[in-house]
């Protein structure tokens, strides 16, 4: 670490501004991640994102025999092909956003004598409430209607093919997934990074009323607290006395555990802590889910996080609070889900209205 910190003082003019003039490709390379991509705490998953869209572009290069700091317009022009031959609109968009402030940054800190950004035509992206259909260039919505979502969680808990030992842990660990992402509208890497400890109990002795609620850090280390639904609740206690049951390592009361909620079971040794459920194995779960179901095979995870919102805005939760349980850093966010709601609703909504006529 020492001797990248010297690397980079080589590159720092007096007034204290970079630059990369002449710098080897790995040095600036290291400074581009280090002070524009990773120059903040970012969610495991969109680390590996941002990684893997840089590796993109190197590996481009890379292939034709072009040097990072020999990049030009030709070259990004030739980027963009490829990209919009081999991927999806939203993926190619994203990658491209990545090359974007790498020469911008390559611009600003003189690694690339000329601005190049200009040349980079981003695909136009659906909104995130849509996915691509492929053979349709019109979007396809990214929310379940709610009787859809019910049969997928049903289908979690038939997921489960394994051990009598491990079985009635997974299948009540499924099921408890599933509530969760209808009812608290987690992102899969918050729901796989949740932990006992953020389990809180609100004891209110005046109204003599007990309330769960789920708090941790979301998207952007941004604290988050949703309150936990009843069903969820006895969910979530039938699968910890299971795993109390089936692993002597747990016990029934799970106040002050960090150890996370969710488990894999590919470790078999029950004396000792269980792994983390993965986001992969999370994501897979659902796949599986799906098939089982016979639903739309596009859906994915993230599809109960727009169910979720919707379902809180159809049901008139005012949109401050939906935009506080969603997590979204902008109430802008939350009003792209409005557009989402069924022309039943609006119709509902309407007949509501007194023209006075």
């Amino acid at each position: 670490m020492a001797n990248k910190a010297n690397e980079f003082n080589k590159y720092i003019e007096q007034d204290g501004r970079l630059n990369f003039k002449g710098a080897p490709d790995e040095i600036f390379m290291e400074a581009f991640k280090k002070i524009k991509l990773f120059s903040k705490p970012l969610s495991e998953h969109t680390v590996k994102a941002y990684n893997e869209d840089v590796d993109s572009f190197m590996d481009f290069i890379l292939n034709k025999e072009v040097l990072l700091s020999e990049v030009n317009v030709i070259t990004i022009q030739e980027y963009q092909v490829y990209l919009t031959s081999n991927f999806a609109n939203r993926t190619a968009a994203r990658k491209l956003g990545i090359l974007k402030r790498l020469v911008s940054f390559g611009y600003l800190t003189n690694f690339y004598g000329f601005s190049m950004v200009e040349y980079i035509d981003t695909p136009k992206k659906a909104k995130f409430l849509t996915s691509d259909k492929g053979e349709s260039t019109k979007g396809e919505r990214r929310k379940l209607d709610l009787e859809e979502a019910l049969i997928i969680l049903d289908a979690l808990e038939k997921v489960v093919i394994t051990k009598k030992r491990y079985r009635d842990v997974l299948i009540l660990r499924n099921k408890l997934i599933g509530f969760i992402l209808l009812t608290a509208g987690l992102r899969a890497s918050e729901i796989v990074n949740l932990k006992w400890s953020d389990i809180v109990i609100h004891r209110d002795r005046r109204n003599n009323t007990v309330n769960y609620s789920v708090d941790f850090s979301g998207k952007g280390k941004k604290p988050r607290k949703v309150p936990l639904n009843e069903k969820v609740i006895n969910a979530l206690y039938e699968y910890r006395n299971a795993i109390s049951v089936t692993y002597p390592a747990y016990s029934e009361d799970f106040k002050g555990d960090d150890r996370p909620i969710f488990i894999s079971t590919t470790r078999t040794d029950s004396k000792a802590d269980m792994p983390q459920l993965s986001y992969r194995a999370l994501h897979n779960l659902i796949k599986q889910a799906v098939t089982i179901a016979a639903a739309n095979e596009k859906i994915s995870p993230h599809w109960f996080r727009h169910t979720f919102v919707t379902q809180l805005l159809e049901q008139d939760v005012p949109l401050a609070i939906v935009k506080d349980l969603a997590g979204h850093s902008d109430i802008a966010t939350t009003n792209l889900y409005i557009e989402s709601m069924n022309d039943n609703v609006v119709n509902r909504e309407y007949s509501k209205v007194d023209f006075g006529i």
